[in-house]
């Protein structure tokens, strides 16, 4: 059992377990509701947060998670440097 720090991929990994759907899928249905236009996110936190609590189903951490791979693929200042450098060396990739 590897009880490292939690990674991207991990998280990414348990989130597709729990839902059965990708972080892509994802990031397409945050398009058809409206909170992502133009390749940027427009909704609210809580509203998002809303959304990944109320209809995937998920905790408060993965869909705090969830709302920084949004705005991470989009391009958001709303990550910092932190969270970014985190989010490459640990499995995110761009797509």
């Amino acid at each position: 059992m590897n009880v490292g720090r939690p990674t991207f991929k991990g998280y990414a990994e348990n989130i597709e377990a729990k839902t059965g759907r990708s972080l892509a899928e994802f990031w397409r249905q945050a398009i058809s509701k409206g909170f992502v236009r133009n390749g940027k996110v427009v909704a609210e936190y809580s509203e998002m947060m809303k959304w990944f609590k109320s209809e995937a189903g998920l905790g408060h951490v993965h869909a705090s998670f969830m709302v920084m791979y949004l705005r991470l693929r989009a391009g958001d200042s709303k990550v910092s440097p932190a969270m970014r450098k985190w989010a490459y060396s640990t499995g995110y990739r761009r797509g």
